[in-house]
Order: structure tokens, then sequence, then C-alpha cells
């Protein structure tokens, strides 16, 4: 039967490829003489142009010493623009015949120009002026005639071309017309011949459908032969599968049922719509557990007997947005039958079947994802209790400066033995750590924003270590020594360090920082290691060294947190001051013990901040 088919569609694909070639290169002829024929066309304007420019040149030469004539300029350009239009007419392709006869003319228009400025230049001879004229005027009428005839013979190949052109349409549009009736007329023959040779088979085959559509799955097709008789064993097989899938369906349903008691969320399929709305129509295990009834009190309640009042309320709104096709996610109460609460996180959507509309919600116990958020709530509320008491030490400040100045005031002014002045000295000194430590903390709750700008990384590290020994009573020379420590500072500064975009105050305060620590930790001897370099991505490099006593890993994973010091009077804030700093410039800080003995501090920061202006 495939032959068939394929011998039909072949007949009418070789007809219509014929056909089509055919047309396609009449089009392309037709195409082709009509491009002639416009070219044509513009020869012939070149020409009639050129016959016009001669009888310009030549009504100038007639008005020539008359009270008519033409301006010297004017009768100059006309005679360029005659030699413009023979020269245009050599940018044409032209048969030999053709270009030797625009050859002659030009040479023919080049003597009549020679002729014409010798008319326009001579002045003295009268006669010969005369006789030059005359022979102009012939010349040009001999032109005239020329290109008349040149004009005459090319309207008449022109004719020609345009009628044969005119032609070749008419025949090919009869073709086409031919092509296009006669086309579908054949292929509709086809076509109802291969349908009568079909129709009785499809007719088998529609009619065992049918029968299979109604369940006679023991239904069989025979007689078909050809293809046909291959498609009907297909039926058969199918009929055969289909009675294994039904088994197979059988199965599944089992298996789905299973994985719905067994689930670890609560299911429920509701009624969507009606006075039932809402009515539990299945539930599994889970449901029953979370909620504390069995299912089959499950399936006797609606779904807003088990919500807390106030959720209760909701869930026919909560219908509606199910019914219009939005999918629900929220939280809900409900209420077990022991009367406890517990807070659910619902998802519901609309699920049809047989039909009918139903709701398919996914429950989920979140009572310790409550208590997570809880906790995580009361973190946040330490935070804003330590920003009240940065707030708090800030609003202190002021008070105790005035406390402070009134002990200094009676120390001096009052006459007090030296156990009460060294009472009124301790109470200053205490006030001073009472400074330092609102100080610190305001440092640290409130950091001041960065103003950025160039910073020579180099001229600051000197410039700290400078300060640090000041601040620290370190002698320059390290061969002394001051309160038992001989403390030698060593530089290893890479003297092509870029600058770098940041605070210079800010980084100021972190060397000089970590600079008096590192000579708070050395022994009575060390040495100071203060190293710049290039790092990796745009960054450079930082580090301090010290040869103290270094600290275990429990104390340096604590180094940076807030509160946290190993110094007798310390506040615990400055390294924490520091990290805040330097994440502030995009950078990192880090401690490790070094091998050597002692810490090593290390500070990373970008050479640009991108994105961020500069002071």
């Amino acid at each position: 039967m495939r032959k068939k088919i394929y011998i039909g569609l072949c007949i009418c694909s070789l007809i219509f490829i014929m056909g089509g070639f055919y047309i396609t290169g009449s089009i392309g002829n037709v195409i082709a003489s009509l491009r002639n024929v416009i070219i044509l066309h513009q020869v012939e304007i070149l020409r009639e142009d050129l016959l016009n420019k001669i009888k310009v040149v030549q009504s100038d030469l007639l008005l020539k010493d008359s009270p008519h004539e033409r301006d010297l300029n004017i009768f100059v350009e006309h005679v360029d623009n005659m030699e413009a239009a023979i020269n245009g007419c050599f940018d044409c392709h032209h048969v030999e015949a053709t270009q030797e006869l625009l050859v002659n003319l030009r040479l023919d228009i080049l003597a009549y120009e020679k002729t014409l400025s010798r008319i326009y230049t001579m002045r003295a001879n009268l006669e010969r002026i005369s006789r030059e004229r005359e022979k102009a005027l012939t010349d040009g009428q001999r032109l005239l005639h020329a290109v008349d005839r040149i004009v005459v013979t090319s309207s008449e190949k022109l004719s020609q071309q345009t009628n044969m052109v005119l032609a070749d349409i008419t025949g090919t549009r009869k073709l086409i017309t031919i092509l296009v009736v006669g086309g579908p007329i054949l292929a509709l023959i086809i076509v109802t011949w291969l349908v009568r040779n079909f129709s009785n088979s499809f007719t088998t085959l529609l009619h065992a459908t049918r029968r299979i559509r109604n369940g006679d799955l023991q239904h069989r097709i025979t007689g078909l032969k050809d293809e046909f008789g291959v498609l009907a064993e297909s039926f058969n097989e199918m009929s055969a599968s289909l009675v294994e899938q039904i088994h197979r369906i059988g199965e599944n349903q089992k298996r789905y049922q299973l994985l719905f008691e067994s689930a670890g969320d609560a299911i429920f399929i509701l009624e969507a719509e009606g006075e039932d709305a809402g009515r539990i129509v299945a539930a599994n295990r889970a449901a029953s557990e979370m909620n504390g009834y069995t299912v089959e009190e499950l399936l006797r309640m609606r779904i807003q007997d088990i919500d807390c009042q106030e959720d209760a309320a909701k869930a026919g709104a909560r219908i509606r947005r199910i019914l219009a096709g939005e999918r629900v996610n929220c939280e809900v109460c409900h209420r077990r039958k022991d009367g406890t609460e517990l807070p659910v996180e619902a998802s519901a959507g609309l699920l049809e079947f047989e039909g009918r509309k139903f709701i398919l919600a996914f429950d989920r116990d979140i009572t310790e994802r409550k208590l997570a958020e809880e906790t995580l709530q009361r973190a946040k509320q330490m935070v804003i209790v330590g920003e009240m008491a940065a707030g708090l030490a800030h609003e202190i400040k002021n008070p105790l400066a005035g406390i402070k100045l009134s002990i200094q005031i009676l120390s001096s002014e009052l006459e007090l033995d030296e156990e009460n002045r060294e009472i009124f000295r301790l109470v200053v000194q205490e006030i001073n750590r009472i400074e330092t430590l609102l100080r610190d903390m305001l440092n640290y709750a409130r950091p001041s924003k960065p103003e950025f700008s160039p910073v020579d990384l180099n001229q600051l590290l000197k410039t700290g270590i400078k300060s640090a020994r000041m601040l620290g009573k370190v002698p320059e020379n390290s061969d002394s020594a001051f309160n038992g420590k001989k403390i030698e500072f060593k530089e290893k500064l890479d003297p092509a360090l870029p600058p770098v975009t940041a605070d210079f105050s800010q980084l100021q305060q972190v060397f000089l920082n970590l600079l008096i620590n590192a000579i708070e930790a050395s022994r009575e001897t060390g040495t100071i290691m203060v190293e710049s370099c290039r790092g990796s991505n745009g960054m450079v490099r930082v580090c301090i060294t010290d040869t103290g006593k270094g600290a275990d890993e429990k104390v340096i994973e604590q180094l940076f947190k807030p509160f946290f010091t190993t110094k007798p009077k310390g506040t615990g804030l400055g390294l924490a001051i520091c990290r805040r700093l330097i994440e502030q410039h995009r950078g990192s800080i880090a401690a490790v013990n070094n091998p050597e003995g002692g810490m090593i501090f290390t500070i990373e920061l970008p050479v640009e901040q991108n994105g961020v202006p500069t002071a």
C-alpha cells in the first residue's frame, strides 16, 4: 500500500517540480528581457538628451552677434553639457558597431567644439570669423542629423524588443494559468483514488477503535493486508497491553495510597464548592497524629473545625482564592483534640477529579521553627539594647566629664593630706577608665563613615611606629630599655607599594592599636616586625609581628569579639573596633601564632574602593 502512496506522491511532485522549473525559467527570461528594455529606454533618453544639448549649442551660435546673444559663460556651460552628454553614452555596454559609431560621433563633436572656440576667440579677421561660423553651423546640423538617425534606429529596436517581451509575458501567463488550474485537479484525482483504496481499511480500524473505547479489550482485528495488516496487529497488541496496564494502574494506586498514608506532612483533601466547602474528604495518618483525631473523626469534620477561631473565620476567603486559581501558602493555627494549639505552615491548591473540584492541602508543624525565630528575635532585641546602651554611654560622658573636672578642682584647691589626695587621684583614674570604656563602646556601636582618599601605607606605618614609641614609651635607641623592656622595631616595607584608597585617620587608629598591643605583649627583650607587600587580586598586605608569649587557639578565636580581653584593665573593644574599621574598607584582618613566638596580625586592603567616591 505504501508503494501506491509513494507513486502517487512522486507523480504529483514531479509535475509540480517541472512546472515550477519552467515557470521560474520563464519568469527569469521575462525579467532579463524587461531589464534589456529598461536599458534601451535609458539609452534612448541619453541620446535624446545629447540631441537636445546639440540643439542648444546651435541656438547659441545662431544668436551670436544679435541682441539676444548668450553670455559667454552660459555658452561655455552649454558646450560642456554637450561634451558630458556624449561621454555619458560610453557608460553603457555596446556592440562593436555601435561603439565605433559613438567614437566617430564624439570626434565630430570635438571638431565642432574647436570650430566654436575659434569663432569666440578671433577678433580682427571678420571674414574668417564668418567662414568659421558657417562651418560650425554646418557641422552642428550634420551632428543633429547623425544623432537623430541613431535615435530613430534605437526607437525601432526598442519597439521590437518591447513587443517580444509582451509576447513572452502573455505565453508565461497562460502556462501559469494552466498549471495553477490543472495541478490541483490532477492532485484531487490522485487523492480521490488513494482515499477510495484506503476507506475500507480505515472503516475497519475505526470500528475496532470504538469497540476498544467501549471496554471490549478482547476484540481483535482480522482480514487487513499490507501496512494496515501491520497496524491491525498493533491494535491487537495494544488491547493486550491495556489489560496489563489496568492491572498496573491498580498496583500503582495501592502504592500512591501507601505514600499518602506514610507522608511526614499532614495531607488533606477538602470539598471546594457548595455548602460543604471545607469538608475533609480524605486525610492521612500524619494529619491524624498532628491534630490528635482519628482519621474517621477527621472525615466527619470540616477544616474550620480544627482551625483556631481567628483562622477559621478566614477559611472561606482562602477557599475562594483557591477556586480563583491561586495557590495559597500561609501560616495558620490548629487546635488539637486536647485543646492545645500548634502553628502550621499550609500550602493548598485546586485539584480537579472526575469533573469535581477539591482542595489539596499540605500542613507542616512549625513549632520548632517558631521557637528558633523567637530566639533570633530575642537576639535582635539584644542588638537594639546594645545600641541603646551605646546611646546611654554617650549621654553619660558629659556629666562624667563634669564630675572629673570637679574632683580635679577640689583636689587642687583643698588642703588635703596625702591619704585623701591619693583617694582623689584614684577617683580621677577610675573616671578615666570609664571614659575610655565609653569611648570604645561608642566607636564600636557607631563607627564613623570612612572618608576615602589616596593613602601612602608605608609612610602611615612609619608614622604609626613613631607614635607607638611615644605612647608605649619605647626609646628610639634599641640598646636602651624602659620599664624593664628593650624592644626593637624592624621595617620591611615594599617601596613599589601603590597608594591605597582609604581613610587615613581610621587606618592610623588600626595600626597604632596593633603596634601598642604588640609593645604590651612583648617580653623584656623583643622585636616588632612591620611588613608591607602586594597581595593578590588587587590587594595589599600589612603584617605586624611580635615576639611575645602568643595565645592558645581558643583565645585567638575570641580576639576580635566585643568585650573579650586578656588585659587586667582592658575594655575588650580595641580589636573589635579594628575589625569593624577594616571591614568598612572591604578588607580583612586575622591573627595567628608566630612559629618563633608571639603573634602575627595580617591586614589585607583593596588598592581601589570600586564605586566609592573619594575625597
